[in-house]
């Protein structure tokens, strides 16, 4: 039995590539009450998403499996791996996106005010592929990056007029300090669903599913996003 929890990959999203992934599944007994223990196997250096820190897994998806196991009743241990195969989903907890941002100094608030600009994207992410869709209306040079740290400093140091990035990788980086600044033109990308290995786990289907009602409800799931945008 294997659960997996998805990321779509913003590098490698033309693979799939999942980032939690629970493998086992075990019957604790506390009392006259059963909970049921999942291990699962995160994807590191995933941040936002996922990630360890000091041996303890933190990020988005971290947060939001907490959150869920505490109100359905389920335990979880992390383990750092990852894994991928074919799955059924649960419903979907988060939608991703890709954002144009630039110095938090710029004047650019628009897509037309990038007229004959370059951009930085990441080679082989949504951002690329929409740089390279918009680059003939707006006469624009796509600049490819390995990593965000070389284009985050090719943009402070005005060699590129601004990037397309993950969303909240881009929120949660202006939220740790970083002077940037986006404007509202987000572009929709992937729905992220937790996925198990088709026909099997339907209880945790649905007691995930029931979880994230719950907290979307009460206003937790509001507080863990915000944790990082």
């Amino acid at each position: 039995m294997i659960i997996i929890l998805q990321k779509g990959d913003y590098i490698m999203k033309k693979i799939i590539s999942l980032s939690l992934l629970i493998i086992i599944s075990l019957t604790l007994f506390t009392g006259c009450k059963d909970t049921k223990t999942y291990n699962v196997l995160i994807k590191d250096n995933n941040s936002p998403y996922s990630n360890f820190e000091d041996n303890k897994a933190k990020g988005l998806e971290v947060d939001l499996l907490d959150a869920i196991s505490k109100e359905e009743n389920f335990t979880i241990n992390y383990v750092n791996d990852s894994e991928n195969g074919n799955y059924d989903s649960t419903d979907s907890y988060y939608q991703k996106g890709i954002i144009f941002t630039t110095k938090a100094d710029s004047n650019i608030n628009s897509y037309e005010q990038l007229l004959h600009q370059k951009i930085g994207v990441i080679k082989d992410s949504y951002g690329e592929d929409f740089g390279n869709q918009i680059a003939p209306q707006y006469n624009l040079t796509v600049k490819e990056y390995t990593t965000e740290k070389e284009m985050y400093s090719d943009c402070k140091n005005n060699k590129i007029a601004g990037f397309f990035d993950d969303t909240l990788s881009v929120k949660s980086a202006i939220k740790k300090g970083e002077k940037f600044k986006t404007f509202d033109n987000e572009e929709k990308t992937d729905s992220l669903s937790l996925m198990v290995n088709k026909g099997e786990e339907k209880e945790f289907v649905k007691a995930f599913n029931s979880g994230l009602k719950k907290i979307m409800s009460n206003g937790e799931y509001e507080k863990i996003v915000n944790k990082y945008i």
